[in-house]
């Protein structure tokens, strides 16, 4: 929300004479298909197709015009109403933020705090037995290792599915489907993830649904289209949610009869999909996690009927208080609103209230004045950034002076009465955010400012509490206001280097009129490139490789070490296909982000889900970098990088070097097809995949994840969600990210960006549509993007079809 408080919307709602508007569509193209047909009856060819396209034209306006008045009547609804649409709070895995997830106590919780459903992943046993786990894999949610399907019920059941959440539940048992339905029956819906295909289990596990569960009150998540047929057939009582793979199947899958369609959030800046849903008479699911006010306002916007939750206690306390609070949030909106770059919320202040974005402090103590009052919060430490302008004369009370750091005052050493704020009343709230001071409990003093119509708040203390947003009658019941005793007082803010930094600027590359002037540019940069932020290395370095070849089933694999005179720099491993012919073969180099090296050679479940043991086992020759620093032991690379940074290098300054060595020795190596060679790798290992292609031109494509977009916005601004390695020295302005993509050019080069990697798709999207225009004139196909679900993590099947489609697929 950057620019106003957000009108939230309503649901659908008809009254008798009403009709809905996707049923109106019908009606019309019924009845203009029978008109069409009436009239052409015996008319010429040439009045046919003039006549056609009349209508063609009626019917498009008729489509345009009827989506018009949707998107108008729901702009229009606040966000009380949008909280009373929902059919259903789904808790997913069960209150999977409160207990461990898929097990009996997190379904209980659910069920305690006022869920309406369920979601629980079904999978099952070597003995054919159905239970409850969302991963393959054992390793993350037990105390076992491995496959999870290859193991009997009996040999799960012994399995401690609790201490990895907390000590305290230990002896948490995995679930069965049985234990699950009879615990739920008569309670909550449940919301079946059907993470197995076929007809066997399908079977089973209606049957275990007859016989266990009420069929009425079970929702069926299908993946498929074939497999929604199948289960209206084995359970017609059923409802169904369609976990769509792709927008394009909305239509598909509204046409076998969904009750309703999810959509993932990082679709949702397509607002068409939306309305296709509501235009085929189908509900909306939307995903959500934490259930706080900041993630349930966006996603209302877009009037779900069912959200679903990891807190589910969360999600039923926010949507409470916005019901309940329906004319303060429509007072506020009428108020004031928000035009900073900071995101601000709408909210309530209460006793126990969420008082900032991004920390878990509530308010503890406050005058009753003030419960129940309209409030906006924001991140904590972003206060500086809030900017807030006045559609009429309203006030502001704040707590500010909370602690004697600086960042609860206003700079230069200024008091609140220096900027016209008056006192209101001295130690007069206290929350969690400073509780106490030695044993004893630390208030705030509260303070008041009047702003006319027009008027703006900013430049505010880093850190400040806003408590209350009133209109001046609502102000003249608070104890100690004094109406006409404050204003804000215009004050020279101070240079702002953070504006300086992240200002927009131009791309730094040049205009050109032919292929070699562009080629005589990028050679150019390479070169500065090694110049400025490569670690120059001196003395003779050496490879050699160490130890035995270890057999991962599908593929070898091989350990070097490169040293130089005789000191261990950093290790490589290379991974060779046990299918493996001896014709030279298309090779993917996989890049580290920040972690140990086994999280991209055999740990499925971290962040970067061993992408090189998924390559290999496509048949790929495959080569994985250690980043020094981060070999097993003490994480030593923020040391690294202190100790490079007085002689203009930094960390990434030792990962280039590296880098650059292995791929030397990579387009040497025998079986390399040296002509079909892909770098890729999430976050830091997105940044070192983007810098491998950049600066060395035999690389024929990349797949860079997590990580685009420039460093001036994501990572300066947004520098407490980033590790302080990545502000390297020299990077900008010549080596921001879209300009070393451009050093790539015209090869092909591919994007990944997720809703929760810290470069977010809009800025990915933004500096993709910034590079395209020079990608294409210097001869490249437009750079590939995907937006995947999820976490900042490796998206492995987009990084798989991009490579078959460029450096081929193995024979």
């Amino acid at each position: 929300m950057k620019n106003d408080f957000p009108r939230i919307v309503a649901s659908e709602h008809h009254n008798s004479n009403s009709v809905p508007i996707h049923l109106g569509l019908r009606a019309s193209f019924l009845q203009l298909r029978h008109m069409t047909t009436t009239i052409l009856h015996g008319t010429s060819l040439l009045k046919t197709v003039a006549l056609m396209r009349l209508i063609t034209f009626c019917i498009f306006a008729s489509l345009v015009a009827c989506l018009h008045l949707l998107s108008v009547s729901t702009v229009s609804a606040d966000t009380a109403s949008a909280a009373n649409t929902f059919v259903q709070i789904v808790a997913h895995r069960g209150a999977s933020a409160e207990r461990p997830e898929c097990t009996m106590s997190a379904f209980r919780r659910a069920i305690e705090v006022g869920a309406t459903a369920v979601e629980i992943d079904i999978r099952t046993s070597r003995d054919g037995k159905l239970f409850l786990m969302h991963d393959a894999t054992l390793d993350r949610t037990t105390n076992g290792k491995g496959s999870a399907a290859l193991m009997s019920l009996g040999e799960l059941k012994k399995l401690d599915a609790g201490s990895w959440f907390d000590a305290k539940y230990k002896g948490e048992r995995i679930p069965t489907l049985i234990e699950v339905l009879e615990l739920c029956h008569g309670k909550i819906d449940v919301l079946l993830d059907l993470k197995e295909q076929g007809e066997t289990y399908a079977e089973a596990v209606a049957q275990e649904v007859r016989n266990h569960g009420d069929a009425g009150r079970v929702i069926i998540g299908v993946r498929s289209v074939e497999q929604a047929r199948q289960f209206r057939k084995l359970l017609p009582m059923s409802r169904q949610l369609g976990l769509i793979p792709d927008p394009k199947q909305i239509d598909a899958f509204a046409k076998v009869g969904v009750e309703m369609i999810r959509l993932w959030p990082k679709w949702l800046s397509d607002d068409s999909l939306v309305l296709r849903v509501r235009l085929l008479g189908v509900k909306l699911h939307l995903n959500g996690e934490t259930g706080k006010p900041q993630e349930v306002l966006s996603l209302l916007k877009h009037k779900p009927d069912s959200l679903s939750a990891d807190h589910p206690a969360a999600l039923v306390a926010t949507l409470d208080e916005l019901k309940r609070s329906k004319e303060s949030f429509q007072l506020l909106h009428e108020l004031v609103a928000s035009k900073g770059d900071t995101t601000t919320v709408p909210w309530i202040s209460r006793t126990g209230s969420q008082s900032f974005l991004n920390r878990d402090y509530k308010m503890l103590e406050l005058p009753k004045e003030f419960e129940g009052q309209p409030t906006i919060v924001f991140d904590g430490g972003s206060g500086d950034r809030v900017v807030l302008k006045f559609k009429k004369s309203g006030v502001i009370f704040a707590a500010m002076e909370y602690n004697d750091t600086g960042a609860w005052s206003f700079p230069s050493g200024r008091t609140p009465l220096d900027n016209g704020w008056r006192l209101l009343r001295k130690k007069a709230y206290r929350g969690t955010s400073n509780t106490n001071i030695g044993d004893q409990p630390h208030f705030a003093s509260i303070y008041y400012c009047e702003y006319e119509a027009g008027q703006e708040l900013s430049g505010l203390p880093a850190w400040w509490l806003c408590l209350a947003v009133m209109d001046l009658k609502s102000a003249e019941k608070i104890s100690g206001f004094k109406p006409g005793t404050s204003g804000p007082i215009e004050i020279a803010p101070s240079f702002s280097y953070e504006q300086w930094a992240t200002r927009d600027r131009p791309l730094a590359a040049p205009q050109y009129k032919n292929a070699e002037q562009w080629a005589a540019w990028q050679d150019q940069q390479r070169r500065d490139f090694r110049q400025q932020l490569v670690f120059p290395y001196e003395g003779e370095t050496k490879i050699s490789e160490v130890g035995d070849d270890v057999d991962r089933g599908k593929f070898l694999q091989q350990e070097f070490e490169v040293s130089n005179d005789g000191r261990k720099l950093f290790r490589f491993f290379r991974l060779t296909s046990k299918s493996t012919t001896s014709k030279r073969l298309p090779t993917v180099v996989c890049f580290m982000g920040h972690g140990k090296v086994e999280q991209i050679l055999e740990d499925r479940d971290s962040y970067q889900h061993a992408c090189a043991e998924v390559f290999a086992e496509h048949g790929y020759l495959v080569f994985a970098m250690e980043n020094v620093g981060m070999e097993p032991g003490h994480d030593t690379h923020h040391e690294l990088d202190r100790l490079l940074r007085l002689d203009g290098y930094s960390w990434y300054s030792l990962l280039f070097a590296h880098q650059q060595i292995l791929l030397d020795y990579v387009f040497t190596e025998k079986q390399v097809d040296a002509k079909r060679v892909g770098v890729t790798g999430v976050s830091t290992g997105g940044l070192l995949a983007l810098s491998a292609a950049s600066f060395d031109p035999r690389v024929a494509a990349t797949s860079v994840q997590g990580i685009f977009g420039s460093m001036r916005v994501s990572f300066i601004r947004d520098r407490n969600r980033h590790c302080s390695c990545g502000a390297i020295p020299g990077l900008l302005p010549q080596y921001d990210l879209p300009e070393m993509a451009l050093l790539v050019a015209p090869r092909p080069i591919h994007f990944s960006n997720a809703v929760a990697d810290g470069f977010g798709p809009p800025e990915a999207k933004r500096c993709v549509n910034l590079i395209t225009p020079l990608y294409l004139k210097a001869g490249g196909a437009a750079p590939e993007f995907s937006e995947p679900p999820g976490r900042h993590e490796y998206a492995i099947n987009a990084a798989l079809a991009f490579f078959k489609n460029t450096i081929g697929k193995p024979e």
